[in-house]
């Protein structure tokens, strides 16, 4: 945290104690870790005179398993339903002119890696903006086992003039949230910042609303780190060893390419030179060529080759095992990443059962989700200024835990046997909801009662 942060934190009548010293480590090592490489991935071998420093190579398999994981919630089937139309278009509105979806997908990432995220609504000149904040950014001042209180977060910018940094408390108070502002600037080649005037309005914000303008987002399993802390973990928290092992086996199968690659040894004798028809003096063997090796040997010795048999599928099939590992612990299943040609691939035969594991971690993660997008449409609605009573809905997609083919097989059969309306049919094959369904089913008889009339032909209708 800035020392201009802690500060800031001080003068709001807080103790210096109430920072988490032990979160900002947490957070900071997930952070490496999702940058690929971390200092477990140094390592010295002895060559027979000295340590040579080596470095694994990675797979970056934490970024692309939160990349992975996002793509479950915040993709375009997400929808956002509200019972008022004119709420629903003035909430829309706000949520495109901040790329909510992006910047969520984007989020829900670092809330992955790092066990914490938050949206920040705000009024700028009277224009709502959203700030997407991420775990480093994030302090909970106040909570308890069901909710979080009130709330630090701090954000940079860069300017011409240098860094703008933003602070804002959320501080819930028995007449309901007050919202500290502060604006501090780092000039370009200075170490200090500077506070910069806010109008008294800004700088101190009584809402006098209980509603909280910020909605935070966490992982859904338990911080095992620290049970009684009130920040989320992260995914691959308690995989970090089995990272490393994926890494291991990645970087064995590059060095079992690069070590086992065909050589010829060739007597010192056979890298003599030659006199060309030109008069030019020639090596019998191209220098530049690798393939080729010189030894000091006799005049008459032979060329000598070295090829080892690789153990590409003994690597891939390691390789393999640690990631159907990884993935069950981070919550993607077993077997949902292939290892293949030296990537990774997401396995497209994999089919998330609606009783597994992994579907019921998806439906704990959408609850924290919808209730962050609950909280986030309320405040936006009270800082523009609606007064209406409205509730939300929010839907994800379902398609990533079923076989679509055998739900729209299974809903044709039960159609055909009359066991299910036309709208019932539409519900489970194309998730429509009720009122979309009867209208689409509606609409459907019409066309095929007046195809009937064009083509001349009668044939039973099921309504």
């Amino acid at each position: 945290m800035e020392k201009v942060v802690k500060d800031f934190l001080i003068g709001l009548g807080y103790s210096s104690d109430i920072i988490d010293e032990e979160q900002e480590k947490r957070v900071a090592e997930w952070l490496t870790w999702f940058g690929g490489k971390t200092k477990k991935h140094e390592y010295y071998v002895y060559n027979g005179k000295k340590k040579v420093k080596r470095e694994y190579k990675s797979l970056n398999i934490a970024s692309q398993s939160c990349g992975d994981l996002s793509d479950f919630f915040f993709n375009e089937k997400l929808d956002i339903t509200i019972d008022k139309e004119k709420v629903q278009k003035q909430i829309n509105a706000c949520l495109e002119q901040n790329g909510f979806l992006d910047n969520s997908n984007k989020l829900m990432q670092l809330v992955k890696a790092l066990g914490t995220g938050a949206y920040v609504p705000y009024l700028d000149n009277n224009v709502l903006r959203i700030n997407y904040i991420n775990a480093t950014n994030i302090m909970i001042l106040d909570s308890d086992k069901n909710d979080v209180k009130s709330v630090l977060f701090w954000n940079k910018r860069k300017t011409l003039e240098g860094t703008e940094l933003y602070v804002n408390a959320h501080i819930l108070t028995e007449t309901g949230y007050v919202i500290h502002n502060r604006k501090y600037l780092q000039k370009n080649n200075s170490e200090n910042y500077i506070e910069q005037d806010l109008e008294e309005e800004i700088k101190v914000i009584d809402t006098k609303s209980f509603v909280p303008k910020f909605a935070l987002l966490f992982t859904p399993e338990v911080n095992n780190l620290d049970i009684n802390s009130p920040y989320g973990i992260s995914c691959y928290a308690n995989a970090l060893d089995t990272i490393i092992s994926i890494d291991h086996g990645y970087d064995s199968f590059d060095n079992e390419i690069t070590t086992g690659r065909k050589r010829v040894y060739v007597p010192t004798s056979g890298v003599q030179f030659n006199i060309d028809e030109s008069g030019n003096t020639v090596p019998v063997f191209d220098e530049n060529d690798i393939v080729y090796y010189a030894y000091p040997g006799k005049e008459n010795d032979k060329l000598q080759e070295s090829s080892f048999d690789l153990r590409i599928d003994q690597i891939t099939d390691a390789i393999q095992a640690q990631l159907n590992l990884y993935t069950a612990k981070v919550g993607l299943g077993h077997n949902y990443y292939k290892f293949k040609n030296g990537e990774v691939y997401v396995n497209t035969d994999n089919v998330m059962s609606a009783n597994s594991d992994v579907y019921r971690k998806i439906k704990k993660q959408e609850n924290i989700i919808t209730k962050a997008i609950t909280q986030l449409i309320y405040g936006i609605a009270e800082l523009i200024g609606i007064k209406t009573k409205f509730s939300v809905s929010v839907f994800y997609d379902d398609s990533i835990i079923e076989d679509t083919e055998k739900t729209r097989l299974q809903a044709q059969s039960e159609y055909n046997s009359k066991l299910i309306s036309k709208a019932q049919y539409y519900r489970d094959v194309y998730k429509l909801k009720d009122t979309e369904a009867i209208k689409f089913a509606e609409q459907m008889n019409k066309e095929i009662k007046e195809q009937t009339i064009i083509d001349g032909s009668e044939f039973d209708l099921v309504e």
